[in-house]
């Protein structure tokens, strides 16, 4: 397959293409949408929900096309859209498109119920009503909180955090229970850093555990709901390819 990718971080892709390699089995060719990686840079857009927000924006707005165009100009057999849940705290989130989602976040958990109004706001930024309207080929993949709670998930499935209904409801507000600050610590492995008072995510460390995490993959989509409905999609589109 021939897949495109938007997403927030370098990190982020790396996971992703990660279980789409273990999920749809055959040789795949990636175009890495958003961030464009320059090295020193990510091009200017940036990268996080910013830069993905901006890549959709730009494909109405700059290209003058709509997203089915688009997946037939660069020949896309599947394009992920990746944003992490907890931007639905972000209260610019939504700055620049036509019309507006309400009520974004919602009482959690269910996360199901703020994903859902993430997927209507992603459809808006890609000039698009309601997401029945996104093309067949699109997969949105929203990790709640974030990819590191997938990551988490993977390495450390019989942590009490994992046991807790609310797993994907913790976002960085409670820090010291947030799985990717978690991840920061000693006993933990130390796979991410913190500096500044910001958590870094090197790409080398990612590599490293992303062996675990796909061969993990059923018990993370066992404890997170967010990864099973990105399994099931991949899972619908892979089967179209048999």
């Amino acid at each position: 397959m021939k897949i495109g990718t938007i997403v927030e971080g370098p990190t982020d892709r790396l996971l992703l293409k990660a279980v789409v390699d273990e999920i749809c089995h055959g040789e795949h060719e990636y175009l890495d949408l958003q961030p464009a990686d320059l090295g020193d840079s990510f091009g200017e857009r940036g990268s996080g929900w910013k830069g993905v927000r901006r890549f959709c924006f730009d494909i109405c707005q700059q290209l003058s096309e709509s997203v089915s165009d688009f997946i037939i100009d660069f020949q896309l057999d599947l394009l992920i859209i990746h944003i992490d849940a907890d931007v639905a705290l972000e209260e610019d989130l939504q700055e620049g498109a036509a019309s507006i989602a309400k009520e974004l976040l919602q009482p959690c958990p269910p996360i199901t119920l703020t994903t859902m109004s993430l997927e209507e706001v992603v459809t808006k930024w890609l000039n698009l009503e309601h997401a029945s309207q996104l093309p067949s080929q699109v997969i949105l993949a929203i990790p709640a909180q974030d990819s590191e709670n997938w990551v988490f998930a993977a390495l450390f499935p019989e942590d009490e955090l994992c046991q807790r209904h609310d797993f994907e409801c913790i976002h960085a507000s409670t820090e010291h229970q947030h799985p990717a600050y978690l991840l920061t610590l000693a006993n933990y492995g130390r796979i991410l850093r913190r500096k500044d008072g910001k958590i870094r995510k090197s790409r080398s460390s990612y590599r490293q555990v992303l062996p675990q995490v796909v061969d993990a993959w059923d018990k993370v989509c066992s404890i997170c709901f967010q990864a099973q409905t990105f399994n099931n999609r991949l899972t619908e589109i892979n089967d179209t390819f048999r």
